[in-house]
């Protein structure tokens, strides 16, 4: 059953002011300031000019991460305008799905969940600053369990169709992120154990049609690299260096699983909950095949998520498709007690979530800054003095100076991320050393800043990042 038209335009609405409200990217905040999405971005506007990621910029993405930010590069070079509009056609997607789900529990579109679901999941503390590889993947993830419904319910394996489909989804967070692939685990194991009964050949063959999705999506990645004699650094960095080097020091997986319930509550609270009284609402409802579906593939998605190492904030966004996944159940519990579904109830719902997502979003407070009050564009303005200046982000991620600069990095560590490899930060230390670049920033909490003998600090600036204050310093060469 399709969406009527005035139901479209109204998740449209709603995905548009949710993201205008609560992703840094929007244009209504001076720029993004997350390092990791300035890492994504440099990378992407490379590759507009010929570069290639990990071969020729060293970051541990995916390789659909950096396309995605060439795509937004090519939109709009010198802002985050079209990653912008990315988010929100993710956001969209997300959320029609989200209608379409609940509409399976209470018989309608339900539109007043929408705005429910889009002020639960993107103004928590897990969407920290906007633009994380975690965002693109909701929808493929939501999209995915639902495809699979059919054949939980049925007791069957997927379709020829939607196993493609299935397939060609895992293959985008495949090369997205790839430990975010644990919900398809825990799916295939539910599909083929109701589907037993129907004999082994019928759930090769749907794993076969699977792989043929995720080799349509691959098989162009891979060529691509080849073709550009980037291939063997793409499996080193993505794969290699993502297994066994990021994250530093190795702790128990009990250690990191405890450390990952301690942040889904703690960054994910609201979704928290509505995953928790939804899945108490789905048990009541009967839904034993339902339920065991849903579980199984939280279980393994929890698992590939946090297992590897101990956690950042922005990890339990990812859990975000489980509180509609669950959450539908509750909605319909409530739609069908109290408020049966209306234009009133959607309008005002809008209204009232927006507002609500307003004052609980982590980012809104970058809104009151304009762009000439920032670090990076009042270095800009200085290291743009100097013609066809080059520069180094020293000893931190990507904190935004190559974009507000308009500066594609010469150096291959173009900045310093969180696997602290020795050859990272000893390539760096000889640039500094050898006066390669024309200017060096670098950021402190303490005050104090490294000495760069071939260098003057000639800017200072404070400013608020996450919960900390940090110092920028701007360094020049010193003229021969």
């Amino acid at each position: 059953m399709k969406l009527k038209r005035s139901e479209n335009l109204f998740i449209i609405l709603t995905g548009l002011i949710t993201m205008l409200i609560c992703t840094k990217s929007s244009p209504l905040y001076p720029t993004n300031d997350w390092v990791d999405a300035n890492c994504y971005m440099t990378v992407g506007r490379a590759m507009t000019e010929g570069k290639m990621p990990y071969r020729d910029l060293f970051e541990h993405k995916g390789p659909l991460v950096y396309i995605l930010h060439a795509i937004g590069a090519l939109i709009s070079d010198s802002s985050f305008f079209g990653i912008f509009l990315l988010e929100t056609a993710a956001c969209i997607w997300f959320l029609m799905l989200c209608c379409g789900l609940v509409r399976r529990f209470t018989g309608s579109s339900s539109l007043w969940s929408v705005p429910f679901f889009a002020m639960i999941v993107y103004s928590s503390q897990a969407f920290c600053h906007g633009d994380s590889a975690e965002e693109f993947c909701l929808p493929a993830i939501l999209c995915s369990f639902t495809l699979g419904l059919a054949a939980v319910e049925n007791g069957t394996v997927l379709s020829d169709k939607n196993a493609f489909q299935f397939g060609v989804l895992s293959g985008i967070i495949l090369w997205i992120k790839f430990n975010l692939l644990g919900f398809y685990a825990g799916a295939f194991l539910v599909i083929a154990f109701l589907s037993r009964k129907k004999g082994i050949i019928p759930i090769i063959r749907m794993c076969s049609i699977a792989v043929l999705g995720v080799a349509a999506v691959s098989l162009p990645i891979i060529l691509y690299f080849a073709a550009e004699n980037s291939l063997y650094s793409m499996a080193e960095v993505y794969f290699y260096n993502n297994i066994f080097v990021y994250g530093g020091k190795k702790t128990s997986i009990f250690k990191n699983l405890t450390n990952g319930c301690i942040f889904t509550i703690r960054f994910f609270p609201l979704g928290t909950l509505l995953i928790v009284s939804g899945i108490a609402a789905v048990l009541l409802s009967g839904k034993k095949k339902y339920t065991a579906y849903g579980l199984a593939s939280m279980l393994t998605a929890f698992l590939g998520i946090f297992a590897g190492h101990l956690s950042y904030r922005y990890y339990p966004f990812i859990l975000a498709p489980f509180t509609v996944i669950f959450g539908a159940a509750a909605i319909s519990f409530i739609n069908n007690k109290f408020l049966h579904s209306n234009s009133f109830a959607a309008a005002a719902s809008l209204f009232l979530c927006m507002a609500g997502t307003f004052i609980l979003s982590p980012n809104t407070y970058l809104m009151k800054y304009k762009k000439n009050q920032l670090p990076q564009y009042r270095f800009a303005e200085i290291i743009n003095k100097t013609e066809d200046p080059s520069l180094l982000n020293y000893g931190f991620l990507d904190g935004g100076f190559y974009l507000a600069a308009d500066i594609i990095p010469e150096q291959r560590y173009f900045c310093c991320n969180n696997m602290k490899l020795d050859e990272m930060i000893k390539s760096q230390q000889r640039c500094a050393d050898d006066g390669i670049p024309d200017f060096i920033v670098t950021r402190s909490a303490s005050g104090k800043h490294p000495d760069f003998p071939l260098y003057t600090c000639v800017a200072e600036e404070i400013f608020p990042y996450y919960d900390q204050t940090f110092h920028y310093f701007l360094f020049r060469k010193n003229q021969t």
